[in-house]
């Protein structure tokens, strides 16, 4: 969080945590899992809300669709992790695969599995109710891995743990991971006004100042220090768009993804700095791609906001950032500092 001090429990917090460590570890028992896999689909079949940002972006969907007709190929393995409703496996389908494998351990299957029927592929398409770091194919090795495991602030689904190890199990030699090379951006933003949320600590109200609940910010759950915003929330850029890092999926080993980052910039447009906007560049190859960019036209995709105390620069400024990301999948264990 801002400042980079050592995180403080929150002890008013802890019957909330113990609450959410109690569902993670019902949701991942063994005896969960077996319930869940065992119950025939028309005790399981109900009605989940689709993610509907990802199919309401043409240039996103464009982008899946050529990079599937360009590398998925008749008689090939492939495996759509995380189906979801079914849109990468139902293009996929379409290109003469020898076996597609459409595996998601949620509810939104059901919702992929009735849509691939409407098209006459539900016997080309496996659906898979599982999740895939425990799902085999029978043939054992796959071809290509179609994948979205894109989270607001692009690690928080699993991306690279989760592709890494699919890739060492699962992908033949020379097969391909759609999409597979990432640059990723961390990039001072100013927000709209009425977007703006200045901290709790920040608030002067009539017969009320809150100034004092800054000495707690330590202790405050770390969640309090990010926040999901949308490209209209964004006024502008403080600095020229540069790659904060990249890695390729297809080749990176997980002990090579940085924990700390530290880059200075120079602003370009002054303005108020009301925190750090986390957004990447998906790549299929080195012509097709898609980017979760803020200053991208009808960009649907919430991105997640390292928030600051705000700050005015100006023209010519530097602005330096330390970032210390010691669980990169978990962005609660990120600590950042700016001067």
């Amino acid at each position: 969080m801002p400042g980079g001090t050592r995180h403080m429990v929150n002890l008013l917090d802890l019957p909330r945590q113990a609450l959410f460590d109690l569902q993670a570890r019902l949701r991942n028992h063994p005896v969960v899992n077996t319930l869940r896999h065992v119950l025939p689909d028309s005790l399981t079949l109900s009605s989940p809300a689709p993610h509907d940002p990802t199919l309401a972006d043409p240039a996103r969907v464009e982008a899946y669709r050529s990079a599937i007709g360009r590398y998925v190929r008749p008689g090939q393995v492939v495996m759509d992790v995380g189906t979801g409703t079914g849109l990468r496996a139902l293009l996929a389908a379409h290109r003469g695969p020898r076996r597609l494998y459409a595996v998601d351990p949620s509810r939104h299957l059901d919702t992929a599995r009735w849509v691939a029927r409407r098209h006459g592929l539900s016997d080309v398409i496996a659906f898979v109710r599982e999740d895939s770091r425990r799902f085999t194919p029978p043939e054992k090795k796959v071809d290509v891995l179609l994948h979205e495991q894109l989270g607001p602030a692009l690690f928080d689904a699993g991306l690279v743990s989760r592709l890494v190890g699919l890739r060492e199990r699962l992908l033949r030699t020379g097969g391909r991971i759609l999409p597979h090379r990432f640059e990723v951006f961390i990039e001072p933003v100013q927000l709209r006004d009425e977007a703006c949320l200045p901290f709790i600590w920040s608030q002067r109200l009539p017969s009320v100042d809150f100034s004092c609940l800054q000495t707690l910010r330590e202790a405050m759950n770390p969640s309090y220090f990010t926040r999901l915003i949308r490209s209209y929330e964004v006024a502008h850029l403080l600095c020229e768009p540069e790659p904060a890092f990249t890695f390729d999926l297809e080749t990176v080993k997980l002990g090579e993804m940085p924990r700390s980052l530290r880059f200075t910039r120079t602003v370009r447009r002054a303005g108020r700095l009301d925190g750090f906007c986390v957004f990447y560049r998906a790549s299929f190859d080195e012509e097709m791609s898609f980017s979760a960019s803020p200053l991208r036209e009808n960009n649907p995709m919430p991105m997640m906001l390292l928030r600051v105390d705000s700050r005015a620069f100006s023209l010519g400024d530097a602005l330096s950032l330390d970032l210390e990301m010691p669980e990169l999948e978990d962005v609660t264990s990120w600590r950042w500092r700016f001067d």
